[in-house]
This record gives C-alpha cells, sequence and structure tokens, in this order.
C-alpha cells in the first residue's frame, strides 16, 4: 500500500490524491470479506497460543520467547483490522483523522516487519540448537532472548514512525497511506524496505533451512517424532514465508520498479493495483497460520486442542502426512544428546 501524502476533504480531496483516476473499489468486497475472516480466526487462534506458550517462558527454552513476539506481532496486525476493513468497505475513506491514520500506518508496517524479524531468529535458534548446541549457549539463554525481541521491537518501531510522520502531514485526509502515483522518493524508499524485509530474510531462511535438515540428518539420538516436528517447523516456516508474504512484495517490487522504467506511472498503477491490493491482504494470513505452525506442533498443546477443536485435530494430521514424507534415510552416530528442546 503506498505511503504519499493526501490532503482530502470529501470526493474532491479523494480525486486530488488520487490523480491517476484509479478505480479504488475494486478491492471493496475482496479485502472486507477476507479481512473479516482472518481477524475472526486468528485472534482467538493467537490468544490460545500465548495461553499455551506462556508457561514455557519460565524454562531455559529460549524459543517460546520469540514465538510469543512473534504471535505478539500477529495480534498487533489483527487489532488494525477492523479500522482497516471500514476504510476499504467505504471505497478507501478514512474518517477518523490524520493522528490515528498515523498510527494505523505504524502499527501494520511493524507487525509486518517484527513478524519476519522474528521468523528470521526463530530459524536462527533452531540451527544454533542443532548444528551448534554447544558453542552458542551464551546466546540462547532467556536474558539474551528478552534483550533481542525487546531489541528487534524497538529497531524496527522507529523507522515507519519516522517516515509516515513526515509522509502524512497533519489536516484531514480520505485516503490514509497512500496515493497515486507514487512519489519517486517513496518509491526508492519502497524498494529499500523490500528488499530489506523479504528478499535478505528469504536467502537467510533457505540457507539455515537447508543447513538445519542437513545436521538434523546427522543426529542419530534424537527421536523419529521429535525429528517430525523439527521438520514441519522449518518447512511450514518456507511455506508461510513464500506464499503469504511473497505475493504482496513480489508484486511490490513489480510495481515499483515498473514505476521507475514505465512512461505513463498511472497507467502503470491501474495495471498493478489489484495484484497489488490481492498480495496485501494475504499478509494477514500468517495470522492464522503462525499459532497452528508454533503451537500446534507442540505435542501437549495438540492433543488439547484436538480434543476441543477437530477441525485442528484434521489440520494437524494433514501436517503430520505431509512432513512424514519429509524423512531422510541416513543417520550417522551423533555425540549430542540434547536436541529435545524444540517446541
Amino acid at each position: 500500500m503506498d505511503m504519499t501524502p493526501t490532503p482530502s476533504s470529501g470526493n474532491s480531496n479523494l480525486n486530488e490524491a488520487n490523480n491517476c483516476g484509479v478505480d479504488l473499489s475494486q478491492d471493496a468486497i475482496y479485502l472486507p470479506v477476507i479481512y473479516s475472516i482472518f481477524f475472526i480466526i486468528g485472534t482467538p487462534l493467537n490468544l490460545m497460543a500465548l495461553f499455551g506458550l506462556y508457561r514455557l517462558i519460565k524454562s531455559e527454552n529460549v524459543l517460546p520467547v520469540y514465538v510469543i513476539n512473534l504471535l505478539l506481532s500477529d495480534l498487533l496486525q489483527l487489532f488494525t483490522v477492523p479500522l482497516w476493513i471500514d476504510y476499504y468497505r467505504r471505497g478507501h475513506s478514512w474518517r477518523f483523522g490524520s493522528t490515528s491514520c498515523q498510527l494505523l500506518g505504524v502499527s501494520f508496517y511493524v507487525s509486518i516487519y517484527t513478524g519476519i524479524a522474528f521468523m528470521c531468529i526463530i530459524a536462527l535458534e533452531r540451527y544454533l540448537a542443532i548444528a551448534k548446541p554447544l558453542r552458542f549457549q551464551a546466546l540462547r539463554k532467556l536474558k539474551f532472548a528478552r534483550w533481542i525481541a525487546l531489541s528487534i521491537w524497538v529497531v524496527v518501531a522507529v523507522p515507519p514512525s519516522i517516515i509516515l510522520r513526515k509522509m502524512q502531514p497533519n489536516d484531514n485526509h480520505t485516503l490514509c497511506i497512500e496515493g497515486y502515483p507514487s512519489k519517486e522518493g517513496f518509491i526508492i524508499y519502497r524498494l529499500i524496505t523490500l528488499s530489506l524485509s523479504f528478499i535478505i530474510p528469504l536467502a537467510f531462511i533457505v540457507i539455515l533451512h537447508r543447513k538445519t535438515l542437513r545436521s538434523l540428518s546427522a543426529i542419530g539420538t534424537l527421536g523419529m517424532e521429535e525429528k517430525h516436528r523439527i521438520r514441519g517447523l522449518l518447512i511450514l516456516l518456507m511455506v508461510i514465508f513464500i506464499l503469504v508474504l511473497g505475493p504482496y512484495h513480489i508484486t511490490g517490487c513489480v510495481k515499483y520498479i515498473g514505476l521507475l522504467l514505465h512512461g505513463d506511472a498511472c497507467e502503470w498503477e491501474k495495471a498493478v493495483f489489484v495484484p497489488y491490493q490481492l498480495g496485501r491482504g494475504l499478509l494477514s494470513l500468517n495470522s492464522v497460520l503462525d499459532p497452528i505452525l508454533y503451537t500446534f506442533l507442540r505435542s501437549d498443546f495438540r492433543a488439547a486442542a484436538g480434543h476441543y477443536l477437530p477441525c485442528l485435530r484434521r489440520m494437524q494430521e494433514s501436517v503430520c502426512r505431509t512432513v512424514s514424507h519429509q524423512r531422510t534415510t541416513t543417520k550417522t552416530p551423533s555425540t549430542l544428546s540434547d536436541h529435545s528442546d524444540s517446541i
């Protein structure tokens, strides 16, 4: 979603912000419907996941610290959803003032970027726990994990707060954090953020994914069920990153590179509007998948959830069948004796 400032007061100001004449009603049904579904399902799932993981904080397992922060980023995104539903249902018409628009934009982008950061941290933690359990023990202490989590929130929150404040002046607006066509300075900024928030993290996670699976195959002291859970976590982490975050970031790169190269910026804005908004809607799917990915792979919580929610039990069984096909047959002796701290 673009973040160019737009003065507005009624339909005339909407037209001023939308100089390209983009048909903003094209997502008036899709986004409110899909956001409503994700909000209804994702909110209780994330709250259940937090409840199930909170007790693990007292253990020396640092993974729940990062998982809980990932779920908090999901909840932050979900809490912005009702306002976005109202905004898109009214045809991109914001009615709550400039300050609330800034806060909404900051909350949305912070939730996305912190979620990506914690996915990277989780992938790194799994790699260190499995491939190098003795060399980096100091980095896997609870105190260190809490400081890492706090630092991520602070570092991620500062840039969007500054940028959105500069790009969204303190007056009334109809469009919120968007405008057509996008300005050149903002296009450069978005290409930088898209690279930092998707391309680099994806490469990082893919590399760690392969190294972790290779190390996991060489461990002979770890039970098959535990290996299935670790593989399931890593595989579904990749699925979420590519299938959920990918469409928005890929169409974003195409959009902003095209705006730099295309001779008619307005024609390009119209051409990519629907694909870009489709990708934007899919972003909130991670708020539904994250708690399933990280919480329901825990055997004790999985059993309880399956008892009370049969639909989740069927989903878990499907995941287990998928992961079983990823098993490796090569096993080598290992002197490592404790890799059972994954969730």
